[in-house]
C-alpha cells in the first residue's frame, strides 16, 4: 500500500523531535509514542529539528554547521536506522519555519546563508537513502511569512532540489485575540497565491493551524465559525492541492506562563469536526 493512501486512512498526530534535546536525543525514535499512535489508528507526523534548545537559544551553539560539515552523519544515521525499523509511513517534516528569526537553523542563525540549510537537508535525506529507508514523506514546510521581511529570508531560497521533496507544508495561525480576525479562507488564499507560481507540482499539507478560542477577544463561538468556514472552503472546492490537515491542539503561553494563544479546540469545536 503506497504511503498516500495509508496517510489517507489516518488521523494525523504530531509528534515534536528535536535534535540532542536533553528531554529527546538525537538517537530516540519515539517507541512508546508511536505505540499508542498505532493502536488508535492514528498517522504519524513526526517534526525532526536541528535544535539543543528547543529554539530559544539562539545565540549559542547552532548544530545545523555540524550536521553541515559531516560530524553528524553517525547519529543520523542510527536515527534513519530507527525510522526505517518502525516501518509504517511516516509524515516527515524536517527544521519547519525556516524563513524565520525564530528557529536555530534559520538564515540569521546559519550566517545569513540559505545554502547552509539546503545542504544540511540534502545531507540527512542521502544518509536516509544510504540506509534504505523508504517509508518517510519528506514536507517541506515554511512560515507563511518571512521574517526578517527581505531577500535572503525568503522561503523559496531554503527550498532543497525537487528530488529531496514529496510534499509541500503550509502553516497559517488565527490568533483570534483582536478585534479584527482573519478568517481561514482569507489566510489560506494569501498561501496559496504565493506557493502556487512554484509548488502546484507537489502535493500540500497543512502541518499545523489552528485558531484561538478563551480570553477577552476570544470565544468558542468564532473558533467553531472559522472552522466552520474552513470546511466550507473545502467543500466548494478550494485548495485542491491540499491533501491533509492537522490541527495545533495545545497554547501559546507568554513567558510569565500565562495563556498568549488559546489554540486547544473547545468542546464546539470538537463537535464541529467530528460532524
Amino acid at each position: 500500500e503506497s504511503p498516500y493512501k495509508w496517510m489517507q486512512k489516518r488521523k494525523a498526530l504530531q509528534i515534536q523531535q528535536r535534535l540532542m534535546n536533553p528531554a529527546i536525543s538525537l538517537d530516540e525514535f519515539p517507541t512508546d509514542l508511536t505505540d499508542i499512535l498505532d493502536k488508535e489508528g492514528r498517522q504519524l507526523q513526526l517534526t525532526y529539528q536541528f535544535t539543543t534548545s528547543n529554539n530559544t537559544e539562539l545565540d549559542g551553539y547552532t548544530p545545523s554547521l555540524d550536521i553541515y560539515r559531516g560530524r553528524s552523519d553517525d547519529k543520523l544515521r542510527d536515527f534513519a536506522k530507527q525510522v526505517k525499523a518502525y516501518g509504517k509511513p511516516i509524515l516527515f517534516r524536517l527544521n519547519n519555519e525556516m524563513n524565520t528569526d525564530w528557529t536555530s537553523y534559520c538564515g540569521i542563525i546559519n550566517m545569513v546563508d540559505p545554502d547552509i540549510f539546503v545542504e544540511s537537508w540534502e545531507r540527512m535525506y542521502k544518509i536516509f537513502q544510504e540506509e534504505g529507508v523508504n517509508n518517510t514523506i519528506w514536507i517541506f514546510n515554511p512560515f507563511d511569512g518571512s521574517f526578517p521581511p527581505c531577500n535572503w529570508a525568503n522561503f523559496i531560497n531554503y527550498m532543497p532540489d525537487s528530488e529531496y521533496v514529496q510534499m509541500i507544508g503550509l502553516t497559517g495561525y488565527e490568533a483570534n485575540n483582536s478585534e479584527t480576525n482573519k478568517s481561514f479562507e482569507t489566510i489560506y488564499d494569501a498561501i496559496e497565491k504565493e506557493y502556487k507560481p512554484f509548488f502546484m507540482d507537489w502535493p500540500w499539507i497543512i502541518s499545523e493551524f489552528a485558531c484561538g478560542s478563551g480570553g477577552d477577544n476570544q470565544t468558542a463561538d468564532s473558533q467553531a465559525e472559522w472552522v466552520e468556514g474552513m470546511f466550507k472552503c473545502f467543500e466548494q472546492g478550494k485548495y485542491s492541492n491540499i491533501k491533509v490537515a492537522v490541527w495545533f491542539n495545545g497554547n501559546d503561553y507568554n513567558d510569565d506562563g500565562s495563556v498568549k494563544s488559546r489554540y486547544a479546540m473547545s468542546v464546539q469545536n470538537k463537535k464541529t469536526m467530528k460532524a
